[in-house]
């Protein structure tokens, strides 16, 4: 296998809370990885994939979820048909996240 396309996706956030992006893709083989790209004000920012489906052999998709900030893997390796990016920022706290999709066929 070798990878066949790359996509990069951002975004930021701004306050207390949770802010996801979702990406739909037609089903694809791909690994997808996060990075927290900068930040501003004290405390702790996060970022991770916080979501997924996987897409199973007899076309149906299963949901991956994986909780709360802490749990949130940085990378997956898949057949999906769709992931969720995410930051976790705290109050007066702005996070940066760079989001990379390598397809692989």
């Amino acid at each position: 296998m070798a990878v066949t396309g790359i996509e990069w996706h951002w975004f930021t956030a701004w306050g207390n809370g949770y802010y996801t992006v979702d990406v739909n893709i037609p089903p694809a083989t791909l690994g997808a990885q996060t990075a927290l790209a900068g930040q501003s004000g004290g405390g702790t920012n996060y970022t991770g994939i916080k979501h997924y489906r996987r897409r199973l052999g007899n076309g149906s998709d299963q949901d991956i979820d994986f909780g709360e900030w802490g749990n949130w893997p940085p990378v997956i390796f898949d057949h999906i048909s769709s992931v969720t990016f995410a930051i976790a920022t705290g109050s007066d706290q702005q996070a940066w996240l760079v989001a990379r999709m390598d397809y692989w066929g």
